[in-house]
This record gives C-alpha cells, structure tokens and sequence, in this order.
C-alpha cells in the first residue's frame, strides 16, 4: 500500500533548508565580491565621471544581494525549525504505530509540495497532519485562522493553513482511493484556543493532544 522506500519525518525540508543555506552562502560570497569590486574600480576610475554611477550601481546591487542572502537564511532556520517540529511528531505517533497504524512521512503530491504525514489506521480511516511550529496561542477569527500573543493578533504569513489542509486531505484521498480524509493541523508550540478544535472540518490540535483527538476521531468515525 505504501511505496517501499519509508521517507523519514522531515526529509523533505531538511534537504530544502540546506539548499536555501547553499544559496544563501552564495549570494553573501558575490555580494562581498560585487563590494570589494566596485571599491577597486572606483579607485582606479578616479578621474573619471563614470565613477559615481559604478559605485552607486555596485553598491546597490551588492546590498541587494545581502538581503536576498538574509532572508535565504531565515528560511533555513524556519526549515530547522520544521525539521525539528516533524521530528517531535513522529516521536509522538510511535505508540500508534505499535497498534498497527501505518504512518508515512513527506508524501508528494502535485499541488501542495508534501503532505508531512499521512496515517492509515487499522479501521480503515485516513489522516492528513500538517505540522507547524509556530508558537502563540492560535485562535479562529473574522474568518481565518490565526496567532495571538499577547493582546496582539497576527495572520500567518504562509496564507490559508486550512484550505491548504483541506487541500491537501483532497488529493490524498484521490491518491490512495480512499472514501474519505481527515485533516489535521498540528502546531508543537504554544497553544490552541479554538472552540471543539474544529475549523470547517479541519481539526487545529496543539502536539500534546495530536494522539487522543486522532484516538477519539477514529473511534467516531
């Protein structure tokens, strides 16, 4: 049912996080030698009236490059930071697992990149958990989910983490050929202040209580 090779939790963004440090390292490089560049040609065209464009241009293009390597860097920290949160999850399903559940990590699918886990339980149900590790008590709001720390509210940058659950649940279900999935949005810090945990459908669990919902869903369902 499953394909022989057994992905493990967090593969995926563990190898997309080391492409963004590469690249990251890369801009950094040509932005230091766009840099020292542009300082050597300034000096050598000292009389020329060129030089003031050269070094705006340069400098320009070298901060540009800087940046783009900033923010490079801290998505290879979120993807570490996914790693780990993946990581911690599976940990928490090894007692299913020895009851007979199938778990597999980082599926690909065409619209969605990766589904982190999907779970086949030995009454036949499926489940789709996408797992985040964003921290702040998560709340249901004006229509949308979103993060509260302290008296402030934010949005989550990466957009609609429930249709993208729901989304994903849609093509797992067509993949495995099955009657229907359940999904789950899993968060391994802070907490979840959300009435039922239900969000049309999708359930919003903090890690600590991924393995009961899932318990208490397949015994329902």
């Amino acid at each position: 049912m499953f394909p022989p090779k057994r992905r493990q939790p967090g593969e995926y963004i563990r190898k997309l996080g080391k492409e963004r440090q590469q690249s990251a390292m890369l801009r950094y490089a040509l932005a230091v030698s766009l840099f020292v560049g542009t300082v050597f040609l300034f000096i050598i065209f000292s009389h020329s009236s060129l030089r003031i464009i050269l070094l705006l241009g340069g400098l320009t293009t070298s901060y540009y490059l800087y940046r783009n390597g900033q923010y490079l860097t801290k998505r290879a920290s979120d993807a570490k930071h996914g790693v780990k949160a993946e990581t911690q999850v599976a940990a928490l399903l090894l007692p299913l697992e020895s009851r007979g559940w199938q778990v597999e990590y980082n599926l690909r699918i065409r619209r969605w990149g990766d589904v982190d886990v999907v779970l086949h339980s030995p009454k036949g149900n499926w489940y789709v958990i996408d797992v985040k590790s964003h921290g702040g008590t998560k709340v249901y709001e004006s229509g949308r989910l979103r993060k509260c720390y302290g008296r402030n509210t934010y949005d989550f940058q990466e957009g609609d983490l429930i249709s993208k659950v729901k989304g994903q649940a849609s093509e797992v279900r067509s993949l495995k050929d099955a009657r229907w999935v359940t999904g789950l949005l899993c968060f391994t810090r802070g907490d979840v202040n959300i009435s039922d945990n239900n969000v049309s459908g999708i359930y919003v669990v903090a890690a600590n209580h991924l393995v009961n919902t899932l318990l208490q869903l397949d015994y329902s369902l």
